[in-house]
């Protein structure tokens, strides 16, 4: 015997009454035929004086029209639909309507389904508030960041006026002392000259010291003049290991004066960059002549160049006396030296060279074992052909 004929109409009422699910059924005009429990509950009113009314009179007043408009429109073949409305009560439902039809495909009537969505509706309601302040957080926070930067940048400002301001002082410190020097032995020239203008010899040697004062005096301002002004290089693509002969030719003779041993490292690869040749021989003659004075009689200095694929470097390392912590960080500074006869302006000359071809200049030191200086230039092409051999020598 089929199922459908174990189950009469009471007891499909009474499955239906214990559905949690409010289902009312109407029929093809809108008109109840049925009310389960749930949906007495949830809509607080009665089956028994709701059988045969419409069912848009179970809906709030407000949305009257748009139930009616639901009810037309399933008669005219629309699918399910679901509705969230506001009852009296304050709780939050879904409605869902399904289309009745018989085995013919005739329009019969509706079954509405309705569930208490109150609690997932409230977490609905409450993830967005949470995410409303969340976004309201992220922006003060942006807010608060942007500020921080402008602070920070403006600190950074601040701090970089200082030290230009810091670095004018040393530099003014260190031009006063330089040209003070040579004008005291000058002043003390004049007045050995006035005490006593009528010994002829000593008044041929005071003069000859007050001349090379001057001269001390004019290559300073000549030098200071040169730095001041701006570096306008003439780029071109070169190889550096061209430039590290060159300058190795023109201190050939305080090598040979020292009799200084020079081992070179050079790369057989074509290091090209692309720079000011006059200026780069410069600044690496000035770093070379720095290892010179700094090694004693009979020393060493070790020239060596590489690369990258992006970079070349050019390492100048002696064996000489090494550099002082506390004055490692000065050495480019204008005017610094520790050179009875230097005017602290070759390195300070070597940095803003390298700086200005978009490099940089290392020392690594240490007092009684000597200096290293690495010089880093962007490369400015690279055969991938070729190996990086080193071919070496040593000469005196």
């Amino acid at each position: 015997m089929p199922i459908s004929n174990l189950i009469d109409k009471d007891l499909l009422f009474k499955i239906l009454d214990v559905v949690e699910a409010g289902i009312i059924f109407v029929d093809r005009e809108g008109q109840i035929l049925y009310i389960n429990n749930s949906a007495e509950q949830y809509r607080n009113i009665k089956a028994k004086e709701r059988l045969g009314t419409s069912v848009v009179m179970c809906h709030p007043e407000p949305v009257h029209g748009r139930v009616r408009e639901i009810l037309e429109n399933f008669k005219k073949g629309e699918i399910a639909k679901r509705h969230k409305i506001i009852y009296t009560n304050g709780r939050y439902y879904e409605n869902v309507y399904n289309v009745v039809r018989d085995e013919n495909g005739e329009y019969l009537g509706l079954v509405l389904e309705t569930r208490d969505i109150t609690e997932k509706f409230m977490l609905e309601k409450e993830l967005k508030k949470m995410n409303e302040e969340l976004e309201r957080k992220v922006k003060e926070r942006t807010e608060e960041i942007r500020i921080a930067y402008e602070h920070l940048r403006k600190a950074q400002e601040f701090l970089m006026q200082a030290e230009k301001m810091s670095s004018i002082g040393r530099f003014v410190a260190g031009l006063a002392h330089e040209i003070n020097n040579p004008l005291d032995g000058i002043q003390n020239c004049i007045r050995a000259v006035l005490s006593d203008p009528d010994d002829k010899q000593k008044l041929r040697e005071y003069l000859n010291l007050a001349l090379e004062g001057l001269y001390r005096i004019e290559l300073i301002v000549r030098r200071l003049l040169d730095y001041a002004k701006p570096h306008i290089f003439e780029k071109e693509e070169l190889n550096i290991n061209d430039v590290i002969e060159e300058v190795l030719a023109i201190v050939q003779f305080r090598i040979n004066e020292k009799k200084i041993e020079i081992k070179k490292k050079l790369s057989s690869a074509k290091l090209i960059v692309e720079g000011d040749f006059h200026y780069l021989e410069q600044a690496l003659t000035n770093i070379v002549f720095n290892a010179v004075d700094a090694v004693d009689f009979g020393g060493r200095i070790e020239i060596e160049t590489g690369g990258d694929k992006e970079t070349v470097f050019i390492k100048v390392k002696d064996n000489g006396h090494g550099i002082p912590e506390d004055i490692l960080s000065k050495i480019f500074d204008p005017f610094f030296t520790t050179k009875p006869s230097g005017t602290g302006l070759g390195l300070y000359l070597s940095y803003n060279v390298i700086s200005g071809h978009g490099g940089k200049i290392e020392v690594k030191s240490k007092v009684g074992k000597g200096s290293t200086f690495t010089v880093v230039l962007p490369r400015k092409t690279l055969n991938v052909q070729e190996k990086d051999i080193k071919y070496e020598g040593s000469y005196y």
